[in-house]
């Protein structure tokens, strides 16, 4: 069987490839679904993708999105990074059916990463019936450059408009390598998980997607909350004399990408910790092309979004990697209490009120002796699993859909981003420790059959897979040994993902009553938790 696959573009040749089991899929890579953002489309919303003659080599891995790598430390990359890939067990007229299509969205805090199959490799998830497809989109100042005046047509969000023309590639041709366009799911982690939340409240999104996986990131987040930064002040780094918007532009697309990257490390070095982030989500306001008409918050308590089945969830001690990265920093500095109260909190000036919640926080949080374990606990907490759960509350009031919500507390050899930060000897699940069940890396060890390893990824990939084809992770027909039920408007049904699965009342929430009071504080956040 050929392994040329037909686009609305032009025709595709991939390759064979092996899973888990070692069965047979189809892989084609670097798949362009829009018109590369280079010369004068930098900073602009995607144009469609080019067509071409012949047949497209689809066998090697195109660029991602150009960054400096957060595990490398090396800048890799280029601007023309709008590619996505393509993995399926069949192709048209090996089956009569087509298969439920689940769409990966990287993390990296819209400043790094990309899909390469170095780290999320197609060989667990293929072991299932669906269709897998990972995409990369623009990151940093390339992807959420915003400029104020409509005139200069750089509005801002252009990573997520990305994200939005994949899904619309994916809509019109997925159906050519076996998927079905009707029945798609959206996953991401991290950064990732907050895109897919972004997309369940954006207007563009509309129809692109069925269902969806949120891991470890929502809107809700303060890292994923609205963003802001200017444009004059960012070019004024290198070049003292630019004083408009148009100056800026004009200066900015005149640098090289390695400039530029330089130009916004420079840029973020200054900005102080835990304050509005310079490069990510920016609400436009309401016009035919807005990604983010309004601020999530008040989008997700309207009622008026994409409404989906959604599994949404965190890892119990997202802390870890962080706690690390702080360490291996040495920077000196010391982050304590008062760095963790999100900045989008506002006192009105009452030092004494901001002091005492900080004097709570305090007593909650930094009272063991062993000082990681404070940090790991309020990081998870502070950064993740508050948002998280208010997302789930303000959902389980708004949509008609269920929500199914997970604690994953697995700590084995597929831990492998812990591992990567040498912290394998702490325990619980870091933060992106959630990837090591889904995809293979260049860090996965052997798995080994009847293992606790094998035992586990299999189980989150049939949870997943199940959710992707039905919209219920544990359907009747589920030989999983439990029924994940979804989340009450009053009660968060939770499934503790472990070394067994087990459904209880989420005990965490109880946490979540002092940041309640924290967010209650001021009118922009009090509907949050």
């Amino acid at each position: 069987m050929s392994e040329i696959v037909k686009t609305l573009q032009g025709d595709l040749k991939g390759v064979k490839k092996v899973d888990l089991d070692g069965n047979q899929f189809y892989e084609f890579l670097g798949i362009p679904y829009a018109k590369a953002p280079v010369g004068d489309l930098r900073f602009k919303e995607c144009q469609p993708p080019e067509t071409w003659v012949g047949i497209r080599d689809a066998t090697t891995e195109a660029d991602c999105c150009y960054h400096r790598d957060s595990f490398t430390k090396q800048n890799i990359g280029s601007e023309n990074c709008l590619t996505l890939n393509v993995f399926t067990r069949e192709l048209p007229g090996q089956s009569d059916s087509l298969k439920p299509v689940m769409v990966w969205i990287h993390g990296g805090g819209f400043l790094t990463g990309s899909n390469t199959t170095k780290i999320y490799g197609p060989e667990f998830l293929l072991t299932e019936d669906v269709v897998l497809v990972t995409i990369n989109y623009r990151l940093g100042i390339l992807g959420y450059l915003r400029l104020n005046d409509p005139q200069l047509h750089v509005s801002g969000n252009m990573g997520f408009k990305d994200q939005v023309a994949a899904l619309r590639w994916v809509k019109n041709n997925i159906i050519q390598f076996n998927g079905d366009p009707n029945n798609v799911t959206i996953f991401g982690e991290s950064a990732g998980g907050a895109s897919v939340h972004y997309h369940i409240l954006s207007p563009l999104s509309s129809g692109l997607f069925h269902k969806a996986i949120l891991q470890s990131g929502v809107a809700l987040n303060p890292w994923a909350d609205d963003s802001y930064h200017n444009a004059v002040t960012i070019a004024k780094f290198r070049n003292k004399n630019i004083d408009t918007e148009a100056e800026a532009l004009a200066y900015l697309k005149g640098l090289s990408v390695e400039e530029l990257l330089s130009l916004q490390e420079e840029y973020m070095e200054q900005i102080e910790n835990n304050t509005i982030r310079p490069f990510g989500l920016v609400i436009e306001g309401d016009h035919n092309t807005s990604f983010m008409p309004h601020r999530p918050i008040d989008i997700i308590l309207s009622g008026n979004y994409n409404k989906v089945p959604i599994i949404i969830g965190y890892n119990n001690r997202e802390g870890i990697l962080f706690n690390a990265f702080t360490k291996m920093s040495n920077s000196g500095t010391k982050v304590g209490p008062q760095d963790f109260i999100p900045y989008n909190v506002n006192f009105k000036g009452n030092r004494a009120l901001k002091d005492s919640y900080v004097a709570k926080l305090k007593n909650m949080y930094f009272q063991s002796e062993h000082e990681d374990d404070n940090y790991i606990s309020i990081i998870g907490d502070a950064w993740f699993i508050v948002g998280i759960i208010g997302a789930v509350r303000n959902h389980a009031q708004t949509s008609p859909f269920q929500i199914y919500f997970y604690k994953l507390n697995l700590d084995t050899k597929l831990n492998v981003l812990k591992a990567f930060v040498n912290c394998s000897d702490v325990p619980g699940c870091s933060h992106g420790d959630d990837i090591g069940y889904l995809f293979k890396s260049a860090m996965t060890p052997p798995i080994e059959p009847n293992t606790i390893e094998e035992l586990s990824l299999r189980r989150i990939l049939r949870l997943w897979s199940n959710f992707a084809a039905y919209g219920n992770p544990t359907p009747e027909e589920s030989e999983l040994g439990v029924t994940w039920k979804p989340v009450m408007a009053r009660q968060l049904n939770t499934l503790n993902i472990g070394e067994d699965l087990t459904l209880e009342i989420n005990t965490d929430a109880k946490r979540v009553d002092l940041w309640r009071e924290i967010y209650s504080q001021s009118p922009s956040t009090s509907k949050y938790l």
